[in-house]
């Protein structure tokens, strides 16, 4: 029987992909939804997700990976599919409301008035963190990698490959997408498909810290 620890071994970080594997649309619409389903706090969910296997939005993504990054770019180019995990600039009213609507409409509440001191309870938290936007974005910002964390064990247990992806220029590349424009910044990148025969780092021994260095009972 595979157990989580089965897959957290196996799983490792893809460097190179087959250009002619594809993730099949029943697979990817799984996966995708796995993803909608990703936990964070207050279940803001202050994040969009922009899916892409499109070859012209692939170069405006490899237009940001230049110098120490550009190894960063065939990854890019042969992934079957590039997720870039987006985080929302501002948490206003009218996001809140629409989350809430999302737990009236999934049947969370017993009444209006246990939503509405829901989203009292939900304003209050956001306020205290809105009088400093650099703060309220870094909050939010740790929203969007619980859901790469989410992301990238959901493909390990379906047996697709995976690539979180830091080194690009976020400013050219939420540029190029038009981000700013959409209340967005890019935070990472995804690429997910299926490792080629020349991915070096398929069959090395995983290595971690021990144990005693990183566990601790208090």
């Amino acid at each position: 029987m595979s157990t989580a620890r089965h897959h957290a071994q196996s799983r490792y970080t893809c460097k190179a992909y087959d250009a002619n594997q594809k993730i099949s649309e029943s697979d990817l619409n799984e996966l995708l939804e796995t993803l909608r389903l990703a936990p964070s706090s207050i279940n803001s969910q202050p994040w969009q997700f922009l899916v892409t296997d499109n070859a012209d939005t692939k170069a405006k993504i490899t237009q940001s990976m230049v110098g120490g990054d550009a190894h960063n770019a065939a990854k890019i180019n042969n992934a079957s599919h590039v997720i870039i995990m987006c985080t929302r600039t501002d948490l206003d009213d009218a996001h809140l409301q629409k989350v809430l609507q999302a737990e009236k409409d999934g049947g969370r509440f017993a009444s209006d008035e246990v939503m509405q001191a829901r989203f009292e309870l939900c304003n209050h938290y956001i306020s205290q963190l809105a009088d400093d936007q650099t703060k309220l974005f870094q909050w939010s910002e740790n929203q969007t990698f619980i859901a790469l964390g989410h992301l990238l064990f959901a493909v390990s247990l379906m047996g697709i490959d995976a690539t979180p992806i830091g080194g690009y220029d976020q400013a050219v590349l939420d540029e190029a997408l038009g981000l700013a424009d959409q209340g967005l910044k890019s935070s990472v990148l995804v690429a997910l498909g299926y490792a080629s025969q020349n991915d070096g780092n398929k069959n090395l021994p995983k290595a971690r810290l021990n144990a005693e260095e990183v566990i601790k009972f208090i």
